[in-house]
């Protein structure tokens, strides 16, 4: 067990492969000491076995399955790794419970300054998003570090400058390969509900214990939606004046506004999806078998069934295709939340996170090479009415 504080950086200093595995020689200073045959050390995240110990370096033993599930794989002499050894009982918690147990590779997709800190943006599997929470902890290549931004499939953390200097945080770019544990309390907590409870009951329990159970959608309820081009950005917001069997919102944006009436025939079975002509239609537009910023039932079982579905995007024929599944950050009444989501991709290579949850399909986040529209948050708390709409039409 390890605490995710890594004490210093060691060099590979010789990697010998072969078909039964890889043996890495890796040379150090601060760990050295604490250091005996047979105990556990973590490099780069990993809970590894010291089965040698030269005069300044020691040798430990992967097995091809780690190679394969590690970045230890792409390892060669001359890279830098974090070192900790296992803890004590008597040492201070200063990261998080960290096995050395990696649950996957995560890439790096991007990295930002902001200010004398760097905010590092990494690509997840599902398996490991699932686990992750806002400000909860997860162990980078054996580093501690606390989760500032979540997205369908990323994570986010901020990297100080003392961090920059202890561990290989400092040579890592855009594209490397980085290991990545989630936390161990939110998988014992899953594990054991599961058993106690079932998989329906588990459902229900991590929806409400996680996410806050299914997203508001009542009358009055406001989402806002962020759209960039280019990296400009500009708002649009949404009222929901009804809310099944047919919808009814008003919509704002910085210039324009207007309504959107989604009969329940399209809420139910409709085949066709329009972005943006909607909201472009004037005051009032009706869309009898098309919808917008919601799927349809019909679209979210056949995603969720078959994986796959057919649709009309803006009166092109479309394939959509199910890629994985995550989470999804935003604010609900003013407090960060993660919702699960299933991740779509068309044969355009764009990409959609949908609110996975059958009875509000909604679209959180789509995603061209120069075009992004995601959700920012929801309120359904604050605004003590519509804020312009006269008349609520009936129910088509």
């Amino acid at each position: 067990m390890f605490t995710g504080i890594v004490r210093e950086t060691g060099e590979v200093v010789n990697k010998d492969q072969t078909e039964a595995g890889a043996t890495f020689r890796v040379r150090c200073r601060e760990v050295f000491n604490d250091l005996g045959i047979g105990h556990s050390i973590s490099v780069d995240g990993v809970c590894l076995t010291v089965t040698e110990k030269g005069t300044d370096s020691f040798t430990v033993f992967a097995v091809p399955e780690t190679l394969r599930l590690t970045s230890l794989g792409r390892k060669s002499a001359g890279d830098r790794v974090n070192l900790e050894p296992a803890a004590r009982l008597t040492d201070f918690l200063g990261g998080h419970l960290v096995q050395g147990h990696v649950d996957g590779t995560g890439e790096v997709l991007s990295v930002c300054r902001e200010g004398d800190s760097r905010v590092f943006r990494f690509k997840a599997p599902a398996a490991v998003l699932h686990y992750c929470t806002l400000k909860g902890s997860i162990g980078v290549n054996g580093v501690s570090l606390t989760i500032s931004g979540l997205g369908s499939d990323y994570f986010e953390v901020t990297i100080i400058p003392h961090t920059d200097e202890v561990t290989n945080f400092g040579q890592l770019q855009v594209g490397d390969l980085v290991n990545l544990e989630a936390d161990v309390i939110s998988k014992y907590v899953e594990s054991h509900v599961k058993r106690v409870l079932g998989g329906a009951a588990t459902l229900l329990f991590f929806g409400a214990l996680l996410f806050g159970g299914s997203l508001p959608v009542p009358a009055k309820t406001v989402l806002i939606y962020h759209s960039t081009v280019a990296n400009k950005g500009s708002p649009m917001v949404l009222r929901v004046a009804r809310f099944k069997p047919d919808i009814f919102v008003e919509w704002e944006s910085v210039s324009h506004q207007g309504t959107v009436h989604l009969y329940q025939d399209a809420v139910a079975e409709g085949r066709k999806f329009i972005f943006d002509s909607l909201f472009d239609a004037g005051v009032d537009a009706e869309s009898p078998d098309a919808m917008t910023v919601w799927l349809s039932d019909f679209m979210y079982k056949e995603l969720k069934e078959k994986g796959q579905a057919k649709i009309a995007f803006n009166n092109l024929p479309l394939k959509l295709k199910v890629v994985g599944t995550g989470t999804y950050g935003l604010a609900v009444d003013k407090v960060e939340k993660q919702i699960p989501v299933i991740t779509v991709e068309d044969e355009r290579k764009n990409t959609w996170a949908i609110y996975d949850d059958p009875g509000n399909p909604l679209i959180v986040e789509y995603k061209t090479p120069r075009y992004r529209r995601y959700l920012k948050s929801i309120n359904t708390s604050s605004w003590p009415g519509l804020k312009w709409i006269k008349q609520i039409p009936p129910v088509k």
